[in-house]
């Protein structure tokens, strides 16, 4: 049986527990009740975020600087780097088209601050006549605080922003007109698997009209070719122009001409329907003709031309049927939307 002094004890620590328990629950209670200082976010000061833009337009500046300066060391032949035949100096290409648009984002965003800037002081300087721009009051709107600011040279300022902006735009424009997007560079990537799949069909560069199983082919080196890093890419804003006439029993049926879209490194597609008969199809200076038998119906075929740079231009062509007839038809993912050529198993 416990004593009178272990009794009294054991009651006074279990008091005092009590006591120390309540009272951090009601601080805890206290605590939740009343809302935390500052707790709202605080407004973007402009100056700060004009300062941090400024700075990171120099760091995207210098560091493009840099890799133009690496290219020049590396592209000797006066080319462009997109179309450059080296795989680094494309990579590098790649490279400074991402830091241009980078460098749009952030000088945007600059100029849009200094033209609001620009606002709010003259609307506040025509509100109160004594206001001075370089005053040091803390709501002044503008960011520059020395005492010969002037709004003439703010306004300067931002005329350089919009040159520069133009310049980004226009480099970016010539790089657009080479180099694959990123959607496009995906579909290449996706294409190549479905072609290191494909069974290899042999057939003569040499040959134009193919059955399905030889477009299959045709589609899948086309393929290769776009997923070669050491085949350099090609203008995209070459369209040539192919004529296409077709005559039955002597007698002209059908004559016009389409342009041939660009897919990348002088490879180029275009779908076009064709009537029974002769058909005879004008690239430039080269011809190639083919045979729609006259009992045929009229029907779609898929016109594909590769251009190298040093040697005669090859040029295929099959009908969409026929190549969807296929049991594992390559049909890639870098084709265009127009195009419209889907599976009939998917």
């Amino acid at each position: 049986m416990a004593g009178p002094f272990t009794l009294i004890t054991s009651l006074l620590g279990t008091l005092c527990h009590s006591l120390v328990r309540g009272t951090w629950l009601a601080c805890t209670l206290l605590m939740l009740m009343v809302p935390p200082a500052h707790s709202q976010t605080p407004a973007p000061n402009p100056e700060i975020e004009l300062q941090a833009l400024t700075q990171e337009r120099g760091m995207l500046t210098a560091e493009l600087d840099q890799y133009k300066a690496t290219v020049r060391l590396i592209q000797t032949d006066g080319r462009p780097p997109e179309q450059s035949g080296n795989p680094a100096v494309r990579r590098l290409a790649l490279e400074m088209v991402k830091i241009k648009e980078r460098l749009i984002v952030v000088t945007e965003r600059e100029l849009t601050l200094l033209q609001e800037q620009i606002t709010a002081a003259r609307a506040l300087a025509a509100a109160s006549p004594q206001y001075e721009v370089a005053d040091g009051i803390e709501s002044k709107p503008l960011r520059v605080t020395t005492p010969d600011y002037s709004m003439a040279d703010e306004q300067e300022h931002v005329e350089r922003l919009r040159t520069l902006l133009a310049s980004y735009y226009a480099e970016l424009q010539e790089a657009a007109r080479t180099l694959p997007s990123e959607e496009e560079l995906a579909a290449r990537a996706a294409a190549q698997l479905e072609a290191e799949q494909l069974a290899r069909i042999p057939f003569s560069a040499d040959k134009v009209q193919l059955s399905g199983a030889e477009g299959s082919t045709a589609l899948s080196q086309i393929t290769r070719r776009l997923t070669d890093p050491d085949i350099p890419e090609s203008r995209r804003d070459i369209a040539p122009i192919c004529g296409i006439r077709t005559e039955l029993f002597g007698a002209l049926i059908a004559s016009e001409q389409r342009s041939l879209r660009p897919v990348g490194k002088n490879n180029y597609v275009a779908r076009i329907r064709l009537q029974p008969g002769d058909t005879t199809l004008r690239i430039k200076d080269k011809r190639w003709a083919i045979q729609v038998p006259q009992n045929d119906n009229a029907g779609d075929f898929l016109v594909t031309l590769y251009v190298p740079p040093d040697s005669p231009p090859e040029l295929h062509l099959f009908a969409v049927d026929d190549l969807l007839a296929e049991d594992n038809p390559h049909i890639p993912a870098w084709l265009p939307q127009d195009i419209n050529l889907k599976s009939r198993a998917g």
